[in-house]
């Protein structure tokens, strides 16, 4: 099909063409096979979920904070060669170049919008005390600005978004429907934050709200529900634009706003 620019000239490297992916985001396309159904090697795809859930257990269970960003870019850069050895294209992970503008473009107006509802939780003295978080008040504002300004955008939101969004979803919809290959995807980006739930039950507020192995275990289970619905919000917004740029971005409001907010509360409020 010549509508991928960036071919990886593998036969049937191509299962869906680019006015099918610049409308995917559109319900009606949700049920529908691919025109040309790949069967998206398996065992490529089989090897990078092993690979990144091995790096998230590392990432977080023994890696110190400054190997974050080397370390999960490492694993994406090996993610995207497998990927792309597989027969994978750009356009299937939300790549191509010439998407980009618009991607940036809607991205930055969900990144303006959560910031928008960051304020204003902060501004509430009912919702301000849920920013109080531990690693702010531990931590030296220089240490949080890291945090908010490189590693969050490089080691968690571009890595998360390129590998799920991108990779996971553009391997899976070569052989599934749009709507199959979304849920299986974000099944997974749910259970990925097992290990960063449990850490955050210690380390902010709301986690005295849950104690004991119930409590915990609700915790969890709450958490993967909770990541697995904002990994399909994440996931319209890739398709919305036709671009990965656009739920990175989004992926920042999320985060780095909300430990921006935390600072601004325990600095200043």
């Amino acid at each position: 099909m010549p509508n991928d620019l960036t071919s990886t000239g593998r036969k049937h490297a191509w299962s869906w063409p680019l006015e099918d992916w610049d409308r995917m985001w559109k319900p009606s396309m949700w049920l529908r096979k691919p025109p040309d159904p790949h069967k998206a090697h398996i065992f490529h795809l089989a090897a990078i979920v092993v690979l990144a859930s091995y790096a998230n257990v590392v990432a977080n269970a023994v890696l110190d904070d400054a190997w974050h960003i080397p370390f999960n870019l490492g694993v994406l850069g090996v993610a995207l060669l497998i990927a792309r050895r597989a027969g994978t294209t750009w356009t299937s992970m939300g790549l191509r170049g010439d998407r980009l503008r618009r991607g940036l473009l809607v991205g930055g107006g969900v990144l303006a919008a959560i910031g928008a509802a960051i304020a204003i939780g902060v501004a509430i003295p009912a919702t301000r005390e849920f920013f109080r978080d531990d690693r702010v008040i531990e931590n030296s504002t220089a240490w949080v600005l890291f945090q908010v300004f490189v590693r969050i955008p490089l080691a968690t939101a571009l890595y998360e978004e390129v590998l799920f969004r991108g990779i996971v979803f553009g391997m899976l919809v070569r052989r599934n429907s749009p709507l199959v290959a979304a849920l299986w995807t974000s099944l997974l980006f749910g259970v990925w934050h097992i290990l960063p739930t449990l850490d955050t039950i210690g380390t902010n507020p709301a986690g005295d709200l849950f104690s004991g192995a119930i409590g915990i275990g609700i915790a969890v289970i709450g958490a993967v529900g909770g990541t697995m619905v904002a990994g399909l919000g994440f996931l319209w917004i890739r398709l919305y634009a036709n671009s990965t740029a656009a739920p990175v971005l989004a992926h920042i409001g999320t985060n780095a706003t909300a430990m921006l907010g935390a600072l601004i509360v325990v600095e200043f409020l």
